[in-house]
């Protein structure tokens, strides 16, 4: 059983406390199973009987003391993970697809870019959230889905597509290198400027199959949406945000428009790539 589930199982009560912290607590007549990714801290618990659990990956404490069950952790992170529960009621009959590890993947993704922002400042695990929701309205495969939630690990956290391949498999592995901007472009002495990473990647994008266009449009499409909402709230200042000006940007989004489009593994018929275009024509 997943903690999201245990929580909603055992716990009764939850109470906020002034600094964003969450105390989820119950009486549960039934020992508890805990999650593998929670570890026994034999250190904090002092008196007998008291029992501490603690998961860096989900950025929770749970405490066991005479009878009551109680589960530590941020409102912030809370609300990520109800909303990946929303994700998965709101799509899963139109999925039909086993995503039983979605949020196993989802806390993995949360962990590896806890010190990572967006450009707007906003925790950067909304946007992998956002992918993978754009992705599993398409009826993407699992392995998709999953891509969607992991595709920036690489470039933006201290991982390498081998540790995705043997965390999550080699398709799922595949799909994240193929949004990748290879690691020689963008660091040491080979280190090329924006506009040649992108062009490598418009080249490399438009010679992929389906599933990988599938993905980086959803990317795209998702960075697009975060675009409009920041212009719309704080005017085009926006644009000094970026590594490359304004014009720079609409060449590559129209650039992409085609790699999309390219050859016989096109996705122009896709709701991603037409939401996609609307955004692209919004914009520029």
């Amino acid at each position: 059983m997943k903690i999201r589930e245990i929580i909603i199982k055992y716990c009764d009560n939850t109470e906020k406390k002034g600094n964003g912290l969450l105390i989820h607590s119950g009486h549960p007549s039934e020992e508890i199973e805990l999650p593998e990714l929670f570890m026994y801290i034999d250190d904090w618990s002092e008196e007998p009987s008291r029992k501490i659990w603690r998961s860096d990956v989900h950025q929770m404490i749970v405490i066991k003391e005479d009878g009551k069950f109680s589960v530590y952790e941020h409102a912030r992170m809370s609300g990520y993970r109800i909303q990946l529960l929303e994700l998965d009621e709101r799509y899963g009959e139109k999925v039909e697809k086993d995503l039983t590890e979605l949020g196993d993947v989802f806390a993995f993704v949360n962990y590896a870019h806890r010190k990572n922002k967006r450009k707007s400042g906003t925790p950067f695990i909304t946007h992998p959230i956002d992918v993978a929701s754009i992705l599993i309205k398409e009826n993407a495969s699992t392995e998709l889905i999953f891509a969607g939630l992991l595709h920036d690990i690489v470039e933006d956290a201290d991982f390498t597509p081998v540790d995705i391949r043997r965390r999550y498999g080699p398709l799922v592995g595949d799909y994240v290198n193929a949004v990748t901007e290879p690691t020689e472009l963008r660091q040491g002495d080979g280190a090329v400027s924006w506009k040649a990473r992108k062009e490598y990647m418009i080249k490399s994008i438009s010679r992929a199959m389906s599933e990988v266009k599938l993905l980086s449009c959803a990317d795209k499409l998702a960075n697009l949406r975060e675009l409009i909402q920041d212009l719309e709230r704080d005017g085009e200042s926006v644009w000094e945000r970026f590594n490359a000006p304004k014009d720079e940007q609409e060449w590559y989004y129209s650039s992409m428009l085609e790699a999309f489009t390219t050859g016989p593994q096109t996705i122009a018929d896709t709701f991603v790539f037409k939401e996609y275009k609307k955004c692209v024509e919004q914009l520029f």
